[in-house]
């Protein structure tokens, strides 16, 4: 099997996911969502939008930024050891976007419609991630 398509396709999840990431980092410190959406006003505005002072874009932005250079370095080393903490590390997003979704549709009766793009280039991130350690563990 080629690894290189899923590499490409975990390097695209983690360069878009740094740029909305970025871009929700932006918005965050804009009065007014600039494009209108109301539920990215209520999300980012809320108490829940930092933990320990910390905006939670930052952390998607650490997030997809660690993810990027995991994949980067997995797809130079032949070590099947990355390939698991690649996966590990893409795993990571399903409880926070538990924890988020829930957060937004629970509590705020909102939904991002950035937040949601992030939360799903996270999810999608699992499926390449796994593909490359299955791959790795049958050589």
């Amino acid at each position: 099997m080629n690894r290189k398509p899923l590499t490409l396709a975990l390097i695209l999840i983690s360069l878009t996911g740094l740029i909305i990431s970025a871009y929700l980092e932006y918005i965050s410190s804009q009065p007014v969502c600039p494009v209108g959406f109301e539920g990215c006003d209520k999300v980012i505005a809320s108490p829940y939008s930092r933990v320990y002072g910390v905006s939670l874009s930052s952390l998607g932005l650490t997030w997809f930024l660690v993810l990027l250079v995991l994949t980067i370095i997995a797809s130079y080393r032949d070590d099947k050891k990355i390939f698991y903490i690649v996966f590990v590390w893409s795993l990571i997003s399903v409880p926070s976007v538990a924890v988020l979704v829930w957060v937004e549709i629970g509590i705020l009766n909102v939904i991002c419609i950035y937040c949601t793009a992030a939360h799903i280039l996270g999810i999608l991130s699992i499926i390449p991630a796994y593909k490359l350690a299955k791959h790795r563990e049958s050589n």
